[in-house]
């Protein structure tokens, strides 16, 4: 794969508990995976990744929507 962002960009990154998500902005790309504990180890490891594309995104007005509810929804639950 030539267009390998991920070794090329270093990420914002933000994680809690049970999720992390790796924003590449040069990239336009944020990685969404799950974290477990590795049981030989004991420290927590990256699962498997979704990755949504800024453009694709751009070109789906329900995707954007739908993403902005959750965030929304997120919100009122800091909030609350």
């Amino acid at each position: 794969m030539a267009n390998k962002y991920w070794e090329r960009e270093t990420p914002q990154t933000a994680q809690s508990e049970h999720n992390i998500i790796k924003y590449f902005k040069e990239a336009g790309r944020l990685q969404v995976a799950g974290l477990f504990v590795d049981r030989e180890t004991n420290e927590p490891r990256q699962g498997k990744t979704a990755t949504l594309s800024a453009e694709d995104c751009a070109l789906n007005p329900v995707l954007l929507d739908l993403l902005q509810e959750f965030i929304d929804s997120a919100r009122e639950q800091v909030i609350s």
